[in-house]
């Protein structure tokens, strides 16, 4: 299935670049002058000599151009097709400190990922490939076995107050996890964001925009994570998203990315010529889900499944978040909750809360900023849900400062450093625990 899939998009691209070269070839050419030329040709010269033009068709290059915008771009000059391929290096070292006494050092390509995105045949038929190699150790990095499909999807924007987007893509879901790991504030995403996120899924979604304030998002997934592998964040189980966003302070366009809202409004926290305020807040629903057969690496809600001796339930989650972004400084604060309620195993419904503020103000305009976040998940430990004598994880606290570098004066190139406290509390007095994580990545993205 992930084949086909890849297969298809691929085979998309390719056939629209054929296609508009076809197009080009045997159509109209765009400009009015050369319209003109050729019919005084025809005036003059009769059929036999448009014969010999026909018989010797322009170059390509008469009908693309090509051109650098964040991205290597190749365009019909017709505007119906464009590519571009944007490339995305991470490169991370870290140093991790926990109550063991032992020390762990990293240094690895944190992600290499390749994107093209564009459009195929009309403007407002838009695509988007992007696969990734991510996590790579020094002694891996000729080994492409770790190759993942993150994004495969088509939109259809033919009209922005209501349009599908098809294919695998992120459930639209928490702000944090639909903001690009291109443009997040801190290194890596919270200890709320990696509880309580959905990541990315195969599904059929429709997106629009009410009016100039809002962006909606509703959407059907199969739960079979990335690339249908069982996964990551794979669960197995339909899963039901919607989310919807206020925009308030700026200008409200489409944007091809995690979620449809750009100009002024898109999902990156920080560098903003306008003052903007987002609220958004969203709902997922997966009635049924099933861990019998799952492995430990399928995902936080699996996971938690299992320590609550939770064989089958249904989950609802919630989010809401609200952003306020002035020319220099940023604020973001989230809520997320979970309810699970049990239908084989476990006792009764089980509600976890997750809490996140993070902000960052720039020293230096657009090159050197700082930044700070508090995270903390409270987890249901009641003796109704979880049984008194059971000895499991209660709450967990993040407090992270960071600072960053633009080079580029966006996030395209830049280098971000952050230091992590996490302390995990637990019941049935078993003693804390605590890790120090400190990471510095440099990030090229082109």
């Amino acid at each position: 299935m992930k084949s086909l899939l890849s297969m298809l998009v691929f085979s998309m691209i390719m056939v629209s670049m054929s296609g508009a070269y076809s197009q080009a070839e045997t159509g109209e050419p765009d400009d009015p002058e050369t319209k003109e030329e050729l019919s005084a040709e025809h005036d003059e010269s009769g059929d036999a000599h448009h014969g010999n033009f026909l018989s010797k068709p322009k170059a390509i290059y008469n009908y693309f151009r090509s051109h650098y915008d964040d991205g290597l771009v190749f365009e019909s000059k017709n505007g119906n097709f464009r590519i571009r391929a944007r490339t995305r290096v991470q490169v991370q070292f870290s140093v991790t400190d926990d109550d063991t006494n032992s020390t762990d050092t990293d240094f690895f390509l944190r992600r290499l990922r390749l994107k093209l995105d564009g459009h195929a045949f009309r403007p407002w038929l838009r695509y988007v490939l992007q696969v990734s190699r991510d996590n790579i150790k020094l002694d891996q990095l000729g080994d492409a076995s770790g190759i993942q499909l993150k994004d495969a999807y088509i939109d259809a924007v033919y009209f922005k107050k209501i349009f599908p987007r098809v294919g695998q893509f992120k459930v639209p879901f928490n702000r944090e996890e639909l903001n690009s790991s291109t443009s997040l504030l801190f290194v890596e995403r919270s200890i709320v964001n990696t509880e309580f996120a959905y990541a990315r899924d195969r599904g059929v979604s429709l997106y629009g925009f009410l009016g100039k304030h809002m962006v909606y998002g509703a959407g059907v997934f199969g739960g079979a994570g990335i690339q249908g592998t069982e996964e990551g964040t794979a669960i197995g189980s339909n899963l039901f998203a919607a989310r919807v966003q206020l925009n308030f302070g700026g200008t409200l366009k489409y944007s091809n990315g995690s979620f449809p809202s750009g100009g002024d409004y898109k999902l990156v926290p920080d560098f903003t010529k306008v003052p903007v305020f987002v609220f958004g807040a969203a709902l997922v629903g997966i009635p049924d889900l099933d861990i019998r057969g799952k492995t430990p690496d399928s995902g936080a809600l699996v996971e938690r499944f299992d320590e609550l001796g939770i064989v089958r339930g249904g989950v609802v989650s919630i989010a809401a978040d609200a952003t306020y972004k002035l020319p220099g400084y940023n604020v973001e604060a989230s809520y997320l909750g979970r309810w699970i309620d049990p239908d084989e195993g476990g006792g009764e419904t089980v509600y976890d809360q997750g809490f996140r503020i993070q902000t960052g103000v720039f020293l230096v305009a657009d090159l050197i900023e700082i930044a700070g976040r508090w995270a903390y998940i409270l987890y249901d430990t009641s003796p109704e849900a979880v049984g008194a004598e059971e000895v499991l994880i209660d709450t967990s606290l993040e407090l992270t400062p960071g600072i960053n570098i633009y080079f580029s004066k966006n996030n395209n190139w830049k280098v971000q450093l952050g230091y992590s406290f996490i302390n995990n509390t637990f019941t049935q007095g078993v003693p804390d625990e605590d890790q120090k994580v400190l990471r510095i990545q440099f990030q090229a993205y082109f």
